[in-house]
């Protein structure tokens, strides 16, 4: 239920991913000046704003004493970082397609003066600057699917699907006098489809419509993830239920693509849930008899590889149980075990970082896994990267109308190319599909040759070998992989015996840790 409350009756959230700008937060201004609270803000049951931001700046700057305000009640803060994700994203009417740059061009590109000359100011605080809550009106839901259904799209209603379920409640659909809806598409499909006999509405009159349309599906601030919600994508890196190896008869599991495809391009994982005979004398020479799996996930291969008698460590910073959660303390107890036999000393053939870099969301993390693998080989052994290329399919049908699973909704992220962020509503998760630029890039500055890049059914394989040890780029991998965060607010913490193992096997000093002040 919409409520008008004080303005102080809810504040800003500390990890909202938009960046305030001054030309944008000043068309916010003339939106609240010509067309009121077109939608309300929403917050938890403290008042820790959950989408409206701007919208909530603004007024303060207005003048404005109270705003409408629907609240939503129940969420833990990763429920709350999650859902102000799927806001951003899910309240505008945006195709998969529609990334931050494209949408500011498409609003720039208005003319926003003309739009509005003949649109009188409404005073804030009056009756008129409250439509969501005074003019909110029932309407049919049938006789408004049958004027608008041409512009359905399986996208737009997946996303309006999900925050529906999240917050539980509907958002008002904002309709023109034609019932022509302005804003709220996704949410008429929703209603539509479910049966619903009437849904919340906002008409305005015909004169406002483009300004509004631009205003509500145009009008967003710029996404900065990497502030506002990097520890987030780090720690939703992991691997998904649904990403569950299949098993033989026997329960054995399928090998991950990139622990054969290099040496049998043609087979598929369940040739290999026993690796016996032919196969495993010519894996063997491919790859020796003692390699480590970097990002293990649920340690599928690495078991159907112990059982093949190849020697096996496993590094998984993010192991989940049931539920996709996090279980820190099987992560924390597998990290101590790896960091025990890297001190001891065993030669490793080969390095694999399989599926790893697909959802590693930075590219700076990524070189940093890229100077431990060449440590971990040193000095004779390789790595073996596979992950998705630019190619893949998530990557081609994202930037296109494509019919998606609620649970795949996707959509692109501006900060690195090929990147786009997905389960919006639970664990917001990035996916990246590289070029052989980028692959080159990161291994470049710690592997001294490429033994062998090339493409396999959209996807990397990549061999790197002689390895380059550089102590202070080893030393800094090492802080930050092995201090990685938690849902819990924690880190690792296994730092300092990740810098005692890793010196104990090469024999050498690592410099010390750099203080944070010695970073800005």
């Amino acid at each position: 239920m919409i409520k008008l409350v004080p303005i102080n009756a809810v504040k800003a959230s500390e990890y909202n991913p938009r960046r305030n700008d001054e030309k944008r937060l000043a068309l916010t201004e003339l939106s609240l000046r010509k067309l009121g609270f077109l939608l309300p803000i929403y917050a938890d049951e403290t008042g820790e704003i959950l989408s409206g931001h701007q919208r909530h700046l603004v007024a303060q700057r207005m003048g404005f004493t109270q705003i409408p305000v629907e609240f939503v009640s129940g969420k833990t803060l990763g429920e709350r970082r999650a859902v102000n994700v799927l806001f951003n994203r899910a309240t505008n009417d945006l195709q998969k397609q529609d990334t931050c740059e494209k949408i500011k061009r498409r609003l720039y590109d208005l003319d926003i003066s003309g739009l509005t000359a003949e649109l009188p100011d409404i005073e804030p605080g009056s009756p008129e600057s409250y439509p969501c809550v005074h003019a909110l009106r029932r309407m049919d839901t049938v006789l408004l699917a049958k004027a608008n259904h041409r512009a359905f799209d399986t996208h737009i209603k997946q996303l309006a699907k999900s925050l529906e379920r999240k917050i539980g409640s509907t958002m008002p659909i904002v309709i023109g006098e034609g019932k022509n809806v302005i804003n709220g598409i996704g949410r008429l499909q929703v209603a539509a489809e479910a049966g619903r006999k009437v849904v919340p509405c906002v008409q305005i009159s015909k004169e406002k419509e483009a300004f509004a349309s631009a205003m509500l599906n145009l009008l967003s601030m710029d996404f900065d993830m990497k502030a506002a919600y990097a520890d987030d994508l780090r720690f939703n890196s992991f691997m998904r239920e649904r990403n569950t190896r299949e098993t033989d008869a026997d329960g054995n599991a399928a090998l991950g693509d990139g622990f054969f495809k290099g040496i049998f391009p043609k087979n598929c994982g369940r040739d290999f849930c026993i690796l016996q005979g032919a196969a495993l004398e010519a894996w063997k020479r491919a790859y020796g008899v003692s390699v480590v799996d970097f990002g293990a996930g649920k340690l599928s291969n690495t078991r159907t590889l112990r059982k093949a008698g190849i020697h096996v460590s496993a590094f998984e910073p993010y192991f989940v149980t049931a539920g996709e959660k996090v279980h820190k303390e099987k992560s924390l107890e597998l990290a101590r075990q790896f960091l025990d036999e890297v001190e001891a000393g065993t030669l490793f053939s080969s390095v694999f970082i399989s599926s790893v870099f697909n959802s590693v969301p930075f590219l700076e993390d990524r070189k940093q896994i890229a100077v431990i693998a060449a440590a971990l080989c040193y000095p004779s052994g390789k790595v073996v990267c596979w992950c998705q290329s630019d190619k893949a399919p998530q990557f081609v049908n994202t930037k296109k109308k494509y019919l998606t699973a609620e649970k795949t909704l996707t959509f692109d992220l501006d900060y690195e190319p090929n990147t786009i962020l997905g389960d919006l509503g639970a664990h917001p998760k990035v996916q990246k599909g590289h070029t052989e630029a980028e692959m080159r890039e990161i291994f470049a500055p710690c592997f001294n040759q490429v033994i062998r890049l090339e493409l396999i059914s959209k996807f990397w394989y990549m061999e790197v070998g002689k390895p380059i040890l550089d102590p202070a780029a080893l030393a800094q991998a090492l802080d930050f992989e092995f201090e990685l965060p938690y849902p819990d607010g924690t880190t690792m913490g296994l730092s300092h015996r990740a810098r005692e193992a890793f010196e104990h096997r090469l024999g050498l000093k690592l410099p010390p840790p750099v203080k944070k002040e010695e970073t800005v």
